[in-house]
């Protein structure tokens, strides 16, 4: 091909494409192309439509398009013919549709729209981008390949040429080529980026999170990330072409899209070394995302980690975009924290925590400031720092240069104010504090080796401040070093110089002085003190330097202790640190030091003022709880002292402990007597602090003192020993500040803390069991310290035995939740997995054997969890990401076999174990699973099978412990899976797995006691069909040795050996069969069975199986109607092939014996008669089949219904009566007919017995099913003996029994024609049999009034049928017929159903027997009218009404010529029905009755005997006879209507003189009667001649005149004459012009005040039908009828009705408009004079200067009229009417209808002059 071709072909436009020309194919996603072409364009728009409909109900947003793409406009649009901006606007719309359907691409709806799409609008042609962009995101799948083919892909060089492979194989498109082509292809990388783009924004508008998108998304993220992976280096213009999509995704508030575009962004980052401007702006762009998204923190966190360790080092100070973004990420920390748990995040620290370090030292904003530094504080205290920090640094520690930081920043705050300095320091306090506590050694190493300058000094000594070891670094003044390097001087003065300095006092600012939490300088100045107070208060005491030794007292608090808060807090350090296991301050406090320390405190607190107690008993004081800890020494001195010292505190009554020392005061010789008496003491006040406030506020302000972080931890063991009853809650804050301290990387808990923490974890108690519920918190620092194998101390245990043990029974059990326990659980079970402790794992196995556990926890313990996270970092993940895979491939994601045996093993010597059987799904589960171990498995699976089986037999022993059943509700029997036990033993060679096995199938045998027989055939099924692959033969040797196994087993449980004892045994063995059908495949189950009832013997045991089978189904439960009734029918169907298998002898056989089965049952579960016994052996054959203690009640009435539905499927299926037909004989028929008649009868009985029972229902649908068996039966026999047998069911004295023999009688004599002569006497012996049924008494024993009242119907019925059949050609045989139902029609006390049957029997024989029935008239005609006298019952019984209007008709139509005595009463009866809503059938029928019948009198009698009759009816009914006298008239004869014109025509005016007579009635209903007389007489009318009307017109004439009733009746006539006799009446019109003129006068409001009648709605009437008579006279004009005399009589009349406004606004518009314009107008066209013309012009011009507007508006109208019927003719009339237009039309400036109206009238004048202007040119060109 040339390249002129190829531009050619490229610039070809899609319309010009011959396919479109052509109709051999048509384009088609659904249909074969070939086919397409025969459907229509309806077709595919319905398909459309239907498709858009399903659509829009899963997703509104496509509801646009219904009235664009889907109108029904487009049917007719071809877009080949339409502009470029029609084409642009709809190429818009298709791909709004396409972009929308795009996530719904794999539905059948969006195919049936594309469907259309590609028919109508050529979408493949027009909009192929749009189409693939739609399509793309599936093109692995066929779908995509139908697509693919519709494109017109010319060569490859076009832009999908590289889609032609794909297309021309009709394949899907590998995701390699897809990868390989975006990567290669730039455009098409920018396609794949705008897909997304364009689907976002076309859901733009939806509110949501656009989940319908995230198929789209993953496309997007799949293909990208795949073709950056695969690309061999990734180019400058890929990143170029990919960062505006990158920067648009992440601005994204879709969660999904920002999701893909983050993994995008890892792949970039892994893939390219960027620079680190660029790096700067991805980080800062995704930093941005991730505060409008908390959802994504953890993810965008991971791709910025990604992002910065393989980059390169990015300048810490170079950009504060991405972390002023990433300081205010909600929840920072804490993801931080939780990803430093599995990933190593030091690159995003490395780039972190430079810019918050800057950013809080910067920040003059100070909230902006205080946010950072909670920011940095919360990063500090969560996430530990590592070594990985330390790359930019030289080689220390990560948190020495974080401290670096710190410190250099502080030390460049030199512009500060000393306001602002000190606030600033206030701040940072928090920060350099917890540093301090977590990375001490850190910090001392960067102040110790810290170099100042001079103008650093001061900041240098300010931040030193900050720390707690502040001391260790002050500078000395003398020396200009530092404390700590001070004392290692070489020179002697600078050592003693630092000495002298050491003695200092402490820090005035701590609450508490804590010895272990104070630096070693601190300690060795409080020692000092301490040992000098001991020397000084023992020489004060006695002796003779006691003196001195008290001014030394005295000077040493002056100067050390000046302020008494200072003085308490030393002394609350003497009081408390006897108790101290450590040793810091290097001191040792015995008991005396403790009691002198103690009277010091006492003499002082004497001597204060109240102010200074206030202060001392504060609640942030140490001074109570350090008194109240000495109460508990176990010496009775120091009590004493604490008592007397505590009493000095009294004067403090503001103090918040108050009330506790009061009570304690009141106490004190107990709690001097007994050491343990405070908390004896306390636990009272404790009791009591429910009921008062303030006793349990100062008892939680106790707590407060003892958790706060100050508090020494003995202090805070020896109050909570006091305080033995502490609320859990308020000791959390210790108990996490504790677990924190006892990290792995953090220094070892002193023996206090540890012994603290062990007091805490005591209080997790069974009395604050619940709060581990209502506090998350709670159960999360108890789940710590569970997992915290950390041992401070040997002789101490960790705090991981010490929660271990927490754990008993009553603490266990007073749980909040399962959720509660189960995390608990779970938490141990970690424990003793991870743990190599043989301690921990004796007490983990010590704790769950005394827990009571319920087994769904452990049996959720066994359930796969998440997968486990390893920590490693982001990148190490995607790179082990395949060997996770194929891990998880084959183990499923499951718990390891470590654990399961862990837990196994747990559990074998567990006895509290509640709930034991929910375990026993899950035991099952494992031991599949280790039936096919994954090749990741290496554990020993014999050792795991034998503790799941003990476990099983254990679970099977607690549910029962005797070896007895257990009910379904403890275990159901299907959880229960033999066939695992039994595969074990198949598939180990381990005897003591099988030992294990046999024993747990021994122990299922005894509670399930057919469940291993049950599963041995589904075994053995298995194996034949799916394991081995082995052929039918096969399967079914397999099987015949499955039955040999079974038979003897089942044998060996059975006694004795008599027949009934095989009978019961192969019973058994059937019932084993039928329970495991549902386990055979489908194409096996109909082989299978009809093998084994070969076997057995159909005749015997064919109805056993059937039985079994009915009862599976009866006692099965379905989900849903629709599931219950496609299983019904899918089992009926096998069961009917299941019997077609065998002769029809054998089925007969079978049917018979489930017969006499279903006659043994009984009514109910409880109250039936229990049948004889005829052995023990034959009732438990019964009670196998169906016993009645096993089974419900509901489940004992289906299991009847279905036996009984399943014989009328068999007698009616396909297969057995293709039996039949080849002509099998069926013997038996006789001997089924017998048991199912005896079958009925006892159903009837039962039916009768339950009828007011609530199962009254059931019993008579189940007698319906037992008569459609007996009619399928009945077709199996011969006819004759059917008759016989139908005969003799009529005897029956059961009335169902009769009834259905009838109706079976009724059914052959409707569907059978041809009958044989021998046949039809037999049937008419059966005349008398229904007659004696008619007859019989209603009072009949045993029988009720309305069963029999049916019965008779039903015999009545069959009598008419057998006269329709043989009645003509057996006439006399129903004679007596007719007899019997007319005394039933005769008698007026019978039930109205039966003589309505009576009665159509009587419309039957009549028409039957014709002359035979005339002697019985005289009783048959009054009876059949005396019925339609009653009209009560009438009205309220349609089929009564029919019955007897159909006899009626029928004895008229027979017998015309004999009716005639009844005939005025027969006439009387025939009415119009009334016009009731009524839409039944029976109205419907009844009135075709009445038309016929009344057909019937008007042409079947001859006017002789009708006309009399229907003068004598004419009061009652003029309606009705008008029809009957019309019809009559219409067939008459000339000669006959000219003999009784006379008399019709008195009759007649009779009539006419309805109204005259009903003048004050109904004005509808009177206009309605005459309205039938006046349709009657036209029917008269148009039989005369012109001779012979003119008489009676004029006869007419002469009695209007004779009343103003009349004259409205007579113009009325008159409208009707003119109208159907047209042009002939205008002869007589001549008569009526004087009269109409004198109307129209005397009915014009505006010209007279007397009024023609009292009603206006008469004068209307009048007035529209003299105008309409009128206008049909002018109208019908040919004979020049209006003269110039008569135009003149009629015009004023005519025009002055514009002035009569008598009846209203609206019928005055009504009037004029639809009857005075049109008459006006067309009395203008029948004048033919311009001077007439002229005059009336003129009148209507001068109404329309009248006042009223509604008549200048009328006179508009009829002027507009006038132009237009007159035409050019009108021309003449125009000078001298558009001056009065031209005035009206400035008058009615105003009104703008009338200003419309005459402009009308203004255009049509111009057009007529328009008209004429043409049509003077056309003549003067002729001429």
């Amino acid at each position: 091909m040339t390249s002129l071709a190829h531009q050619l072909r490229r610039l070809a436009l899609p319309q010009s494409d011959p396919n479109l020309l052509t109709r051999s194919e048509v384009a088609s996603l659904l249909f074969d192309p070939k086919d397409a072409v025969s459907m229509d364009r309806s077709t595919f728009y319905a398909l459309g439509c239907t498709g858009l409909e399903e659509l829009m109900g899963i997703e509104p947003a496509f509801l646009e398009f219904q009235d664009t793409l889907f109108s029904r406009a487009s049917l007719t649009l071809e877009r080949s013919v339409q502009s470029k901006e029609v084409n642009e606007k709809l190429d818009a719309g298709i791909s709004l549709f396409l972009a929308r359907l795009s996530p719904y691409f794999l539905l059948k709806p969006a195919h049936k729209c594309l469907e259309w799409l590609v028919h109508r609008f050529h979408v493949q042609l027009y909009n192929a981008d749009a189409l693939l962009r739609c399509s793309l995101p599936f093109h692995d799948t066929n779908v995509f390949v139908r697509v693919l083919q519709l494109l017109h892909i010319r060569d490859a060089a076009a832009r999908w040429g590289w889609l032609l492979g794909p297309q021309k194989a009709g394949v899907p498109l590998s995701r390699g080529a897809l990868v390989a082509h975006c990567y290669s292809d730039l455009s098409f990388m920018d396609f794949i980026c705008s897909l997304v783009t364009g689907s976002v924004q076309a859901y733009s508008g939806r509110s949501g999170s656009c989940s319908q998108l995230r198929v789209i998304f993953s496309f997007y993220a799949s293909t990208i990330v795949s073709a950056l992976g695969a690309v061999e280096k990734v180019s400058d213009a890929i990143i170029s072409k990919l960062l505006p999509f990158v920067h648009k995704g992440l601005k994204s508030s879709l969660t999904d899209y920002k999701a893909a575009t983050l993994m995008i962004v890892c792949q970039l980052a892994v893939k390219v070394t960027m620079e680190a401007s660029l790096v700067d702006i991805l980080a800062a762009h995704v930093a941005k995302s991730l505060l409008g998204e908390p959802v994504l923190a953890k993810e965008g966190l991971g791709c910025l980690v990604v992002l910065l360790q393989n980059q390169k080092e990015v300048s810490l100070f170079s950009s504060p975009r991405a972390s002023v973004s990433l300081s205010s990420v909600p929840a920072l920390a804490s993801t931080l924290q939780a990803m430093a748990a599995a990933h190593d995040v030091a690159p995003l620290l490395r780039y972190l925590l430079p810019h918050l370090i800057h950013a809080a030292f910067t920040c003059r904003s100070g909230e902006t400031q205080k946010d950072q530094l909670a920011v940095l504080e919360a990063v500090l205290k969560s996430v530990p720092l590592t070594n990985g920090l330390d790359r930019t640094f030289a080689p220390s520690s990560s948190s020495v240069f974080v401290c670096r930081w710190i410190l250099d920043g502080y030390l460049r705050q030199t512009e500060l104010s000393a306001d602002d300095s000190s606030a600033f320091d206030r701040r940072l306090l928090p920060l350099v504090r917890l540093f301090e506590s977590r990375y001490c050694a850190a910090l001392d190493g960067v102040l110790a080796g810290h170099v100042t300058a001079d103008g650093e000094k001061r900041l240098y000594h300010q931040f030193l401040s900050l720390s707690v070891s502040s001391g260790k670094h002050q500078m000395l003044g003398d020396s200009d070093t530092s404390l700590l390097l001070s004392l290692k001087h070489p020179q002697p003065s600078v050592r003693v110089s630092a000495l002298e300095h050491l003695v200092v006092p402490v820090s005035p600012g701590d609450v508490w002085w804590n010895p272990e939490k104070l630096d070693t300088n601190t300690c060795c100045y409080l020692g000092l003190t301490c040992r000098l107070f001991s020397v000084i208060i023992r020489g004060a005491g006695e002796g003779p330097a006691s003196g001195s030794f008290r001014d030394l007292m005295k000077l040493l608090i002056k100067v050390h202790l000046c302020e008494p808060p200072m003085l308490f807090r030393f002394l609350c350090v003497l009081w408390g640190y006897g108790s101290n296991h450590g040793d810091q301050l290097d001191v040792k406090v015995g008991a005396v030091l403790q009691t002198r320390a103690l009277y010091v405190g006492g003499a002082v607190l004497s001597a204060q003022p109240s102010t200074m107690l206030e202060q001392l008993a504060a609640a942030d004081s140490p001074v109570v709880p350090s008194l109240l800890c000495c109460l508990t020494s176990p010496v009775r001195e120091v009590r004493r002292a604490a008592l007397g010292t505590l009493s000095s505190l009294s004067g403090a009554g503001a103090s918040p402990f108050r009330p506790i020392t009061e009570r304690l005061l009141k106490n004190s010789e107990e709690i001097i007597a007994d050491p343990s008496y405070l908390s004896q003491a306390l636990g009272v006040l404790q009791e009591e602090s429910v009921k008062a406030k303030r006793l349990r506020s100062s008892l939680q302000q106790l707590l407060q003192s003892a958790g706060t972080p100050g508090c020494p931890s003995y202090s805070a063991c020896s109050l909570l020993r006091a305080l033995s009853h502490a609320v859990l809650s308020e000791l959390l804050p210790v108990l996490d500040r504790l677990l924190e301290q006892s990290g792995p990387d953090t220094p070892s808990l002193l023996r206090s803390e540890a012994q603290l923490m062990h007091l805490v974890l005591g209080k997790y108690n069974e009395a604050s069991a619940p709060l581990l519920a209502e506090n998350q918190n709670c159960l999360d620092l108890f789940v710590r310290a569970l997992r915290n194998s950390t041992q401070p101390h040997p002789d101490i245990p960790s705090c991981q035995i010490i929660a271990l043990e927490q754990m008993t029974k009553p603490f266990f059990s007073a749980l909040g939740g399962e959720a509660v326990q189960q995390k608990l659980l779970s938490a141990m079970l970690d424990v003793l997995l991870e743990s190599r402790s043989p301690l921990v794992t004796d007490t983990v196995r010590s704790v769950f054997k005394g827990m009571a556990v319920d087994g769904q926890l452990v049996a959720n313990e066994l359930a796969p969890p998440e997968k486990p996270k390893v920590s490693v970092t982001v990148q190490q993940s995607r790179r082990s990401r395949m060997s996770q895979r194929y891990f998880y491939l084959y183990s499923g994601g499951a718990v390891s076999w470590q654990r399961v045996t862990l837990i196994l093993e747990l559990l074998q010597h567990k006895k509290k174990l509640k709930r034991a059987q929910t375990l026993v799904p899950v035991l099952f589960a494992l031991l599949a699973r280790s039936l096919d171990p994954c090749p990741a498995d290496h554990t020993n699976m014999e050792y795991t099978k034998q503790l799941l089986l003990g476990c099983l037999l254990n679970v099977c022993h607690r549910l029962s412990p005797a070896g007895g059943a257990v009910g379904p509700d403890l275990l159901d029997e299907d959880k229960f899976s033999v066939e695992l036990v039994v595969q074990c033993i198949r598939a180990s060679d381990v005897p003591q797995t099988h030992h294990h096995a046999l024993l747990l199938l021994g122990a299922a045998a005894a509670i399930f006691p057919e469940k291993v027989l049950l599963n041995i055939m589904p075994i053995f099924t298995f194996m034949g069909a799916n394991i081995m692959r082995l052929d039918d033969a096969y399967s079914f040797r397999v099987i015949d040795q499955t039955v040999q196994m079974v038979i003897p087993a089942l044998i060996q449980l059975s006694d004795g050996t008599s027949s009934s004892h095989v009978v019961a045994v192969v019973t058994r063995i059937l019932h084993v069969f039928a329970d495991a059908l549902p386990h055979v495949p489908d194409h096996r189950r109909l082989p299978i069975l009809s093998q084994l009832v070969t076997t057995l013997g159909p005749a015997r045991f064919l109805w056993v199986l059937m039985l079994l089978l009915f009862k599976l189904h009866a006692t099965q439960t379905a989900t849903s109607t629709s599931e219950k009734d496609a299983a019904l029918e899918r089992d009926v169907d096998f069961w009917v092939s299941l019997c077609c298998e065998f002769k029809v002898s054998e089925q007969l056989s079978s049917l018979i014996s489930i017969l006499l089965f279903l006659l043994k049952l009984p009514d109910d579960k409880h109250d039936g008669e229990t049948p004889p016994p005829i052995g023990p052996q034959r009732e438990e054959v019964e009670e196998l089949i169906f016993s009645l203690e096993a089974h419900s009640s509901k489940e004992l009435r289906h299991f009847q219904f279905l036996s009984v539905s399943f014989m009328a499927q068999l007698l009616g299926s396909a297969g057995f009566i293709g039996k039949v037909a080849a002509g099998e004989r069926c013997p038996l028929c006789f001997r089924l007919l017998e048991e199912i008649l005896r079958y009925i009868h006892a159903v009837a009985r039962r039916a009768e017995d339950n009828a007011d029972k609530p199962t009254a229902k059931f019993w008579r649908v189940l007698l319906n099913k037992a008569y459609e068996v007996l009619d399928k039966v009945n077709s199996l026999l011969p006819t004759d003996t059917f008759i016989t047998v139908m005969r003799g069911l009529m005897g029956n004295e059961l009335a169902s029994v009769r009834r259905k023999a009838m109706e079976l009688l009724n059914n052959k004599l409707q569907h059978r024609t041809q009958w044989e002569d021998r046949q039809v006497t037999v049937l008419l012996q059966l005349t008398g049999d229904l007659l004696s049924i008619v007859g019989k008494s209603s009072g009949e024993v045993m029988e009720r009034e309305a069963e029999h009242a049916i019965n008779r119907q039903t015999a009545l019925y069959s009598l008419k049928l057998l006269c329709r059949s043989f009645g003509s050609a057996h006439q006399e045989a129903f004679v007596p017929v007719l007899q019997r139902a007319v005394d039933i029609a005769a008698a007026p006390e019978e039930e109205k159903n039966v003589t309505g049957s009576a009665l159509l029997c009587i419309a039957e024989v009549v028409g039957a027997l014709k002359a035979l029935a005339i002697p019985h008239l005289p009783r048959l005609m009054p009876a059949v009218l005396n019925t339609l006298t009653d009209r009560k019952e009438l009205l309220t019984n349609e089929i009564y009404l029919l019955s007897a209007v159909t006899a009626l008709q029928r004895v008229t139509e027979t017998l015309p010529h004999f009716i005639s005595p009844y005939l005025q009463d027969t006439t009387s009866q025939v009415r119009c029905p009334s016009s009731s809503s009524s839409s039944s059938s029976a109205a419907t029928q009844l009135s075709t009755r009445l038309a016929s019948l009344r057909s019937t009198l008007a042409t079947r009698l001859p006017p002789r005997v009708l006309l009399p009759t229907v003068t004598r009816c004419y009061g009652s009914m003029l309606g009705a006879l008008m029809s009957i006298l019309k019809e009559h008239i219409t067939h008459m004869e000339k000669d006959q209507l000219s003999f009784h014109q006379s008399e019709l025509t008195s009759f007649f005016l009779c009539a006419l003189d309805f109204r005259a007579e009903h003048c004050q009635g109904d004005l509808q209903k009177t206009s309605e009667v005459e309205g039938h007389v006046i349709d009657c007489l036209l029917s008269m009318v148009m039989k005369l001649s012109e001779v012979t009307f003119r008489p009676l017109f004029f006869k007419l004439l002469d009695w209007s005149k004779l009343g103003r009733e009349r004259l409205l009746t007579f113009c009325r006539l008159s409208d009707v004459f003119a109208d159907r006799l047209k042009g002939l009446f205008v002869l007589f019109a001549g008569n009526l012009v004087t009269g109409f003129v004198d109307l129209l006068r005397q009915t014009n409001g505006s010209k007279t005040d007397e009024s023609l009648f009292d009603s206006k709605v008469k004068t209307n009437q009048l007035l529209r039908f003299v105008l309409d008579c009128l206008f049909k006279i002018f109208m019908f004009d040919t004979q020049k009828f209006v003269s110039r005399e008569r135009g003149d009589a009629l015009m004023s009349p005519l025009v002055d009705q514009l002035e009569n406004t008598v009846g209203g606004d609206q019928v005055y518009q009504q009037l004029v408009t639809q009857h005075l314009v049109p008459c006006v107008g067309q009395f203008s066209v029948a004048l033919a004079d311009e001077s007439q013309w002229k005059t009336l012009n003129y009148q209507i011009l001068l109404k329309t200067r009248h006042p009223d507007s509604k008549v200048r508006f009328s006179s508009l109208l009829m002027l507009m009229e006038l132009a237009s019927k007159l035409k050019e003719n009108y021309m003449v009339l125009l000078p001298e009417t558009i001056p009065f237009l031209a005035e009206l039309m400035e008058e009615v400036v105003k009104q703008i209808k009338l200003k419309m109206s005459i402009k009308t009238c203004f255009k049509q004048i111009k057009q007529i002059k328009l008209r004429s202007n043409v049509f003077l040119l056309r003549n003067n060109s002729f001429k």
